[in-house]
């Protein structure tokens, strides 16, 4: 059997910012936050929630995380698992604690999976049994990933090839429940949204997400990304998240491991120059899968920023009162 856990409606209206990476999302929330002191913000984005994980993910500064309150930013390490059922009830928890206090939340973050389980609900598929688990685990992870891509395509291009957790996590539902990922994900869909939460989007036109792309990656090298990847690969080896967009290309570098197909210049030109094309394409997923999943949130709008910053403002300011 398959049930499904959702987030209980909260008593007052409740936004979702959220937007392309490096579309200046983070920084209108605080923008607004410091307007509004009832104004608590939740963290939605997967790679904060991890200790250590801080100048390739732009984690909000120590400054700023003690001038607003936030939530759901490292409270794991990073070879814990946290999931979007984890994500789900934390934040169910979190809202009660801060509307019971006579505070707003404001959830801020990018990973789109987090969003649509908030949004509409997770499926809960049973517990596999140990012996399909081991015999799971036998098996390679492009092994495992071939045999996502037949079954379920869709939940195979969301999840990458080294990624086994998820990936027998994926196949173990499909041997359990007879259901693919992707339909569960679908049925949990047709519930409509949870009331009362509103879903702002914010991108930015092509060439000018571009620019800040290339200047946040300078920022980051410059901030020293390459020692913060060292020291968590000697405390982390096994973590799932250097597998992410910006720290993978770093691993790569540092193993000296070139792109297949790819001619780079040498040395940290040739990485930036990496590292700026996966965060772009990064981008462009987003997009895709705002627009594909979520247009059928009915409090949902998309801002261009910067043309539509004071938009975005008046919208923020409408929902909370």
């Amino acid at each position: 059997m398959v049930s499904a856990s959702r987030l209980s409606p909260p008593p007052q209206a409740t936004a979702i910012l959220t937007g392309t990476t490096a579309s200046g999302k983070t920084a209108a929330a605080l923008d607004f936050a410091r307007s509004r002191p009832e104004i608590e913000i939740i963290n939605a984005d997967s790679l904060l929630i991890y200790r250590g994980f801080s100048i390739g993910t732009a984690k909000p500064s120590r400054k700023e995380l003690d001038e607003i309150p936030h939530y759901l930013i490292d409270v794991r390490n990073p070879d814990e698992v946290y999931t979007a059922g984890d994500f789900v009830r934390d934040c169910d928890q979190i809202l009660g604690e801060i509307h019971g206090r006579g505070k707003r939340a404001l959830f801020v973050g990018g990973t789109g999976f987090y969003l649509k389980a908030l949004l509409f609900g997770l499926w809960d598929a049973p517990k596999a049994p140990a012996e399909l688990r081991a015999r799971l685990e036998t098996r390679t992870a492009p092994d495992l990933y071939d045999d996502l891509s037949k079954k379920d395509p869709a939940a195979a291009e969301r999840i990458t090839r080294g990624d086994r957790y998820r990936l027998i996590r994926a196949l173990e539902t499909i041997e359990t429940t007879g259901k693919t990922p992707t339909q569960l994900e679908a049925e949990a869909a047709l519930r409509g949204s949870v009331p009362s939460i509103k879903l702002f989007i914010t991108d930015r036109d092509g060439e000018d997400l571009r620019a800040r792309i290339a200047r946040r990656t300078d920022a980051m090298l410059e901030a020293g990304l390459l020692d913060e990847v060292r020291k968590l690969r000697e405390t982390y080896p096994n973590a799932r998240s250097l597998e992410s967009v910006g720290y993978a290309e770093v691993v790569r570098f540092l193993d000296e491991r070139p792109p297949e197909g790819r001619k780079l210049e040498p040395g940290l030109p040739g990485l930036r120059s990496e590292i700026i094309l996966a965060t772009t394409q990064l981008a462009k997923r987003q997009r895709t899968w705002f627009k594909g999943q979520f247009g059928r949130v009915p409090d949902l709008k998309f801002f261009r920023l910067d043309a539509d910053r004071e938009k975005l403002r008046d919208e923020l300011e409408a929902t909370y009162g």
